[in-house]
C-alpha cells in the first residue's frame, strides 16, 4: 500500500465519521421551540417586579441545563455554539439581534412607558430562536459534511 493509498483510505475513514456525526446531530423535533420560549421569557420577564425576575432566571438556568441533558442524551454530544465554521456566523448573529430585541424591548418599557413592549419582544425573540436553532443545525451539519470537525 502506498503513501497515496493509506490517505486517501483515511480520508474517507474522516468523511465517513463525519457523515455519521451530521447525521447524529438532530436536536429533538421540541428543542429549538423550548429554547425559543425559554429565550423569549428572559424578555418577556422585564416587566415584572425584580423578584419574579430573578426567579425566571432561575427558570431560565433550569431549563438551559435540562436542555443540555436533553440533547447529550439524544446525540451523545455537545457542541459549542461558537465553534469554528458557518455556525460561528450564525449564533454571533443570533446573539446580536436577540441582544438588539432585549435593548429595544427595555428601552420601550422603561423610557417610552410600553408596558407590552417587553411581551411583544419576548415573543418576537422567541420565533427568532427556534427559527435560528433550525438554521444553526443545518449549518453545523453542512460545516461537518464540507470536511469540517467537532
Amino acid at each position: 500500500m502506498s503513501p497515496n493509498d493509506d490517505a486517501a483510505r483515511m480520508m474517507a475513514e474522516i468523511q465517513a465519521a463525519n457523515a455519521e456525526l451530521a447525521r447524529r446531530a438532530v436536536a429533538p423535533g421540541w428543542y429549538h421551540a423550548a429554547l425559543g420560549l425559554l429565550m423569549g421569557g428572559l424578555i418577556a420577564v422585564q416587566g415584572a417586579p425584580v423578584p419574579a425576575i430573578f426567579g425566571y432566571y432561575l427558570v431560565f438556568g433550569l431549563g438551559c441545563w435540562l436542555l443540555f441533558q436533553a440533547y447529550r442524551r439524544r446525540t451523545g454530544m455537545w457542541i459549542n455554539g461558537y465553534r469554528a465554521g458557518r455556525t460561528r456566523w450564525v449564533a454571533i448573529g443570533l446573539a446580536v439581534l436577540f441582544g438588539l430585541i432585549m435593548v429595544s424591548s427595555v428601552h420601550l418599557l422603561r423610557e417610552r412607558g410600553l408596558i407590552w413592549a417587553p411581551w411583544a419582544g419576548g415573543a418576537i425573540a422567541a420565533v427568532v430562536v427556534t427559527l435560528g436553532g433550525y438554521v444553526w443545525e443545518a449549518a453545523f451539519r453542512r460545516d461537518l459534511r464540507d470536511g469540517g470537525s467537532l
